[in-house]
């Protein structure tokens, strides 16, 4: 999956083509080798210091029928203007210059496994940003997907609680509230549907700084002499279409062991099948498929599937009849063995949690409008 660069690319194209014209990449390399999920991600340089401007095109010119000797109406389309915001994340290293004397020649190795841990926390952040940013809540943060895609009256969130077989009257009674419960999310990336971006005039937003030694004290305001890294990654989510994105929310994690053991019995005896869904077994397979049918056909052959372990282990599972021809392994981003469901990779993604909230009707989202 590639784009063109000099509109969106992934961050390994971007180090490529900064690599060209002589840009310092090493912070770029430290993602991609501690990063799988982000390299999926087209990143955009935005078009404005404040975020990127974008506008969404919300209703079509009127047309009319044209009659001799009458005119034909003016018309013309509607749009919003959406800016969306940019995130700053940051983390500074110190480390005493005791530790250069002791290290000696391998202190250049000993600080860079230790600005690694800071990559991987600037991964997983970021990562998680992708998924649960909430701006509302606190305004450093861009909105994430749950974020965007949080009510069932969006036509492109799915309740998997529908799916879920055996479900009694008090079970239902008790999950109000309950937050034992996780999500899979499809999406469609693209320079017009859905995609990272980064400020302006900068690569990748990434950015890593040599402080060098400086004087700084310690939690009992005693000075001492430090060695300092500041590691940093602007970067935001920008979705233009909403039908790019779909949410399959509500999917109870008590009940995708009873999903796994379930399939296995049905692989062995179908006469099981009405037995083992009277007991919270989760319909994966149907759930994919309606989901699938939601992107549009110009989308779905980018769209790229995200879930947790847990889910993904119960999506194979229910896929492994030999009958089935929907689930196969192919190489998708350079990895191989990758499970693809209906052409589409499926992709484990631990930030992912399995403690969502749940996910309920509360606004109106018209098929034919933006959201």
């Amino acid at each position: 999956m590639s784009y063109a660069i000099g509109d969106v690319g992934t961050l390994a194209e971007i180090q490529e083509w900064a690599r060209s014209n002589k840009v310092d990449t090493t912070t770029i390399e430290l993602m991609n080798q501690t990063n799988d999920i982000l390299d999926h991600v087209p990143f955009r340089e935005s078009n404005t210091m404040r975020g990127h401007e974008t506008r969404l095109r919300t209703g079509l010119p009127e047309i009319y029928f044209r009659q001799l000797y009458r005119g034909t109406p003016i018309s013309k389309s509607q749009y919003s203007r959406v800016v969306e915001g940019i995130g700053i994340l940051e983390g500074r290293m110190e480390l005493d210059v005791l530790e250069k004397q002791l290290y000696q020649s391998s202190f250049g190795a000993y600080r860079l496994s230790e600005g690694k841990a800071f990559m991987e926390a600037l991964r997983q952040k970021a990562a998680t940003l992708f998924f649960y940013g909430d701006h509302a809540k606190l305004a450093d943060e861009f909105d994430g997907f749950a974020t965007r895609y949080c009510d069932l009256n969006n036509p492109h969130v799915i309740d998997a609680s529908e799916f879920t077989y055996g479900s009694s009257s008090e079970d239902e009674e008790s999950d109000e509230g309950e937050t034992g419960l996780t999500s899979m999310y499809l999406v469609a990336w693209g320079p017009d549907s859905v995609h990272g971006i980064f400020p302006k005039d900068s690569v990748g937003g990434l950015k890593h700084t040599d402080l060098g030694t400086y004087t700084t004290t310690d939690n009992e305001g005693r000075k001492l002499e430090v060695i300092a890294d500041l590691w940093s990654w602007s970067l935001g989510l920008c979705v233009r279409d909403w039908r790019s994105v779909v949410r399959i929310c509500n999917i109870k994690t008590k009940y995708l062991a009873n999903t796994l053991t379930g399939t296995l019995a049905n692989v062995n005896n179908e006469s099981k099948v009405s037995s083992t869904r009277e007991d919270g077994w989760i319909n994966l397979k149907d759930l994919t498929i309606i989901a699938k049918s939601k992107i549009p056909a110009g989308m779905r052959n980018r769209a790229v599937w995200y879930c947790n372990p847990q889910v993904l282990a119960g999506l194979e599972i229910q896929s492994s009849d030999t009958k089935n021809v929907h689930l196969h392994y192919g190489e998708y981003f350079g990895v191989q063995n990758v499970p693809a469901i209906h052409s589409r990779p499926v992709f484990e993604c631990e930030c992912i949690t399995n403690n969502e909230e749940k996910v309920t009707a509360g606004g109106s989202y018209p098929e034919n409008s933006q959201q």
